[in-house]
């Protein structure tokens, strides 16, 4: 599981990212992805801020699944990628609406390690839960099939907090640093 960091820390480290433009005056989300990797594991965090004021952090998974083949890239921002949607016709999520980089990992050895050329095209790297069912209590805690690229949270009733507050804006940035 991702170390804790403070407020400070966090926003210092985007700020140095080359991809850093500003902090988004809206909702926006960090990713950070474990140095653990843990197979099959929600072993990462997301931090959900307004603007530079943090709202709350939740576990998720930035690595595929058992089944997933695309990881995003690390240690950049994708402004205004996401917004508001239907995964796959049924669950509220975060749509990918614009391309954020990403490889192709093949590999079957339990580890993310994509070796192919960064691409950029949109392929439905959502943002959403580990269930169907609204207004469930469940915590995930194996990946499965649940991340083919996406981002998923495991904590369903922090993920519904995070997607009602998603619903008031027209676009969301999100940022993903690695464990530092």
């Amino acid at each position: 599981m991702v170390k804790n960091y403070t407020d400070k820390q966090l926003l210092d480290k985007v700020r140095g990212l080359s991809t850093f433009k500003n902090i988004p005056n809206d909702m926006w989300l960090l990713f950070v992805r474990s140095n653990e990797d843990t197979n099959d594991a929600f072993d990462d965090k997301v931090y959900i801020w307004k603007g530079e004021v943090f709202q709350f952090v939740t576990s998720c998974t930035t690595n595929k699944g058992n089944k997933g083949t695309a990881v995003m890239e690390a240690d950049r921002w994708n402004y205004d990628c996401y917004s508001y949607g239907l995964h796959k016709g049924k669950m509220e999520a975060l749509r990918q609406r614009k391309g954020v980089p990403y490889r192709r990992d093949f590999t079957n050895d339990g580890k993310t390690n994509p070796t192919t050329e960064i691409k950029t095209d949109i392929i439905y790297m959502n943002i959403h839960g580990a269930t169907y069912n609204k207004g469930s209590q469940q915590v995930a805690t194996k990946i499965g099939g649940w991340s083919e690229g996406c981002l998923v949270l495991n904590n369903n009733p922090d993920y519904e907090k995070m997607i009602k507050m998603a619903k008031d804006y027209p676009s969301i940035s999100i940022c993903l640093i690695n464990e530092f």
